[in-house]
C-alpha cells in the first residue's frame, strides 16, 4: 500500500531522473554542435600546408575564409572561423643578421624567450611561432625571408604551433615567393 510518504518520494525520483535525462540530452546536443562542419584547406594561403597540421591548429566552427593581404615585403594572410579571426599567417624579408629572437620581439603571440627548436631556428608557443624560411637562391640576392604564425584561441598548443611553423617554413621554401 502507498503512503503519502512513499508517493512522495516517487515523485521526487520521477522528477529527478527527468532532469537528469534532460541535463545529460542537453549536454549531449551541445557537444554536438561543436564540431568542425567547414572542410580543412589543402593549404594555407597557397602554401601546401599538410590537412593534419592544419586541423590541429585550427578550432571548431561553421564556416572558414581565407583573407590575404600584402604591404611592401610583407604578406600576410588570416584565416577566419565564423567570422572571427583565428589563425594569421605572415612572411617577411629582414636583413641578413636577423636572429628568431629579432622576428619574436615584434611578432605577436610569440617571445623571445619562449621555446626554441632546431638551434634557434625557430621560437614557439601555444599562440605563435617564428621560423626562418630557407630560400638558398633568393637568400644568396635578397634579404632572408621569415614566417610568422599567429593564433587567437586556446585549443593550440606549443607542439601544434612547432608543427604548423615548420610546416609553413617548408611549403613557402617550395613556393614562388621563395624566388621573388
Amino acid at each position: 500500500m502507498k503512503t503519502i510518504r512513499n508517493a512522495a518520494r516517487s515523485t521526487n525520483r520521477a522528477v529527478g531522473a527527468s532532469f537528469f535525462a534532460v541535463t545529460t540530452l542537453l549536454g549531449i546536443t551541445a557537444c554536438s554542435c561543436l564540431d568542425t562542419q567547414y572542410k580543412i584547406p589543402r593549404s594555407l594561403c597557397g602554401a601546401n600546408v599538410p590537412q593534419s597540421v592544419l586541423e590541429s591548429a585550427l578550432p571548431k566552427g561553421e564556416k572558414l575564409t581565407e583573407h590575404p593581404e600584402s604591404s611592401g615585403s610583407t604578406k600576410r594572410c588570416r584565416i577566419h572561423v565564423d567570422g572571427k579571426s583565428v589563425l594569421s599567417v605572415s612572411t617577411e624579408r629582414w636583413e641578413v643578421e636577423t636572429t628568431a629572437s629579432d622576428v619574436a620581439q615584434s611578432a605577436l603571440g610569440v617571445d623571445p624567450q619562449d621555446r626554441r627548436s632546431n638551434e634557434g631556428r625557430y621560437i614557439y608557443s601555444s599562440t605563435g611561432a617564428v621560423g626562418k624560411i630557407d630560400c638558398t637562391k633568393a637568400n644568396a640576392v635578397r634579404a632572408p625571408m621569415w614566417a610568422t604564425v599567429r593564433v587567437t584561441h586556446h585549443e593550440a598548443t606549443g607542439a601544434d604551433m612547432l608543427k604548423l611553423i615548420r610546416a609553413y617554413v617548408k611549403a613557402v621554401g617550395f613556393s614562388p615567393e621563395c624566388s621573388q
